[in-house]
């Protein structure tokens, strides 16, 4: 009698459990479906594109500004979704030039307000300015001492730019660019310098690492361009090796850095030997909306 009874018991605690299971997942389901219910896509998208001469599209045989004029393009055809870009990319410009043409420009603050998305380039310029200053130093080691001295300067910058960003929109997505080697085809062997190139973009993915909303976008493969393999490189740097004298390669990088010496990267727009062409800002804008589309809760689902 007693086996009986235990048996009962054990029987009423069984289908209790299974009940209580049952009523648990439904709530989580009712609870996930009103979630989703409360998601939903914005009507219009608000891009505001700033920065250097990346981001004002020099080098874009297509007058499409670039990146910018793609993604676009691109995010309408992806989630047919009316898109306003506003660029505020600007040739030349250092990370402190864009935070002070911020500063100082009503309009800019005000798009800055009113974005869904906001995409920065940064750090070619300042870096650019480090390599000239110092092309003619005796060693590579002296560079990147300089380079590094250079960096910490930058991450002070660029924080400044992103605190600013921040001041007149605390919730909007940044996505920021790293930056290539536009050198490497003149000089495969100068390593030195794409590990220079990486120094500045690991204080762009530092800083995206740091704030609570921003991501990091490689697009260091503009380097090579079409030298992909390691076949392809070691042609390029036996080429390479015919280089004469320190004193002529010296002359050359001021050349290289200046935009003067012919490129014959196929990414690399031939008119000025040193912005992406059509065929590079294709590949930046993939590379973007990989990341875009990877976090695209961020920005194209009502927050």
């Amino acid at each position: 009698m007693k086996k009986v009874v235990v048996s009962f018991i054990a029987m009423i605690i069984a289908l209790g459990a299974v009940v209580f299971g049952v009523h648990t997942l439904q709530t989580q389901t009712q609870n996930t479906r009103s979630n989703h219910k409360t998601k939903q896509q914005v009507k219009h998208i608000n891009l505001v594109a700033l920065g250097d001469s990346l981001t004002e599209g020099v080098g874009d045989n297509n007058n499409l500004h670039g990146y910018s004029g793609r993604i676009s393009k691109k995010i309408n055809e992806q989630y047919k979704i009316p898109v306003s870009m506003s660029n505020f990319g600007k040739a030349g410009d250092r990370s402190d030039q864009i935070q002070q043409r911020l500063k100082n420009q009503s309009d800019f603050q005000e798009k800055i307000k009113q974005a869904n998305v906001i995409v920065l380039t940064s750090g070619g310029n300042d870096l650019q300015q480090l390599l000239l200053e110092n092309a003619f130093v005796k060693t590579r080691g002296q560079l990147t001492q300089a380079v590094k001295a250079g960096q910490t300067k930058y991450e002070k910058q660029l924080t400044a730019l992103f605190q600013n960003i921040r001041q007149y929109n605390r919730n909007v997505p940044i996505f920021i660019f790293g930056n290539y080697n536009p050198l490497f085809v003149h000089f495969p062997n100068r390593t030195d310098l794409n590990s220079d190139v990486k120094l500045f973009n690991a204080v762009n993915y530092k800083l995206s690492q740091k704030d609570k909303n921003s991501y990091y976008v490689s697009t260091f493969d503009l380097t090579f361009g079409q030298y992909k393999t390691k076949s392809a490189q070691t042609t390029l740097s036996n080429q390479a090796q015919k280089q004469t004298s320190a004193k002529s390669q010296q002359q050359a990088t001021t050349s290289a850095l200046t935009g003067e010496m012919v490129t014959n990267n196929q990414w690399i727009s031939s008119t000025d030997n040193y912005h992406p062409n059509n065929t590079g800002y294709n590949y930046m804008t993939n590379a973007l909306f990989k990341v875009m589309r990877r976090e695209q809760n961020q920005w194209l689902m009502k927050q």
